[in-house]
């Protein structure tokens, strides 16, 4: 008999560790596996912005976060691409907003620094007037400026002289060897 209680105390562990794994085996995913899956439909959505990858979250506070920064950074990358500080106003959360706008602004100053140098261009080469060009902040596009308008003139007059007012020196050079 004493050799026999060994034995029943190893089969009772044995079934009693078979039992305690058939009844883990019936549940679903564990609420690890669910997090860790979470995590990885979260981490996906919010590196492409695709908001339907979101939707497969089970945590609905993740799902839900995850969906406001999914949209914020497809709005940015429409704010970008179009310029427009305007959309930047629909996204939700503060700090992406920000983020967003911090993006479109210096863009948009481009933009219109861009559209006033044109403009400054139009009119002066309306006017033939080089010193318009002045008003161009920049140096390279201001001599550009000057190069279309003095350029044009010395070769009309035959004056290689009026390539000077260009300023740079291999825009002047590049003038005179025009005129000649």
């Amino acid at each position: 008999m004493k050799k026999l209680i060994p034995i029943f105390l190893v089969l009772s562990v044995f079934v009693t560790g078979c039992n305690f794994a058939n009844k883990t085996s019936d549940k679903p995913l564990s609420t690890a596996g669910d997090k860790a899956l979470d995590q990885k439909f979260y981490d996906q959505a919010v590196v492409s912005n695709e908001v339907a990858l979101c939707n497969q979250i089970k945590d609905k506070t993740m799902k839900s976060e995850c969906t406001s920064i999914a949209n914020a950074g497809k709005i940015t990358t429409e704010a970008v691409s179009k310029v427009d500080l305007m959309l930047c106003k629909k996204i939700d959360l503060a700090r992406y907003r920000t983020a967003c706008e911090l993006q479109v602004q210096p863009l948009l100053t481009a933009k219109q620094a861009d559209s006033e140098r044109l403009t400054i261009e139009q009119k002066a080469y309306d006017q033939q007037n080089a010193k318009l060009c002045d008003q161009i902040k920049d140096e390279n596009q201001k001599s550009t400026c000057k190069y279309n308008i003095l350029a044009n003139q010395a070769v009309s007059k035959k004056d290689p002289s009026l390539c000077n007012g260009i300023g740079q020196q291999d825009m002047v050079e590049r003038c005179k060897s025009n005129v000649k």
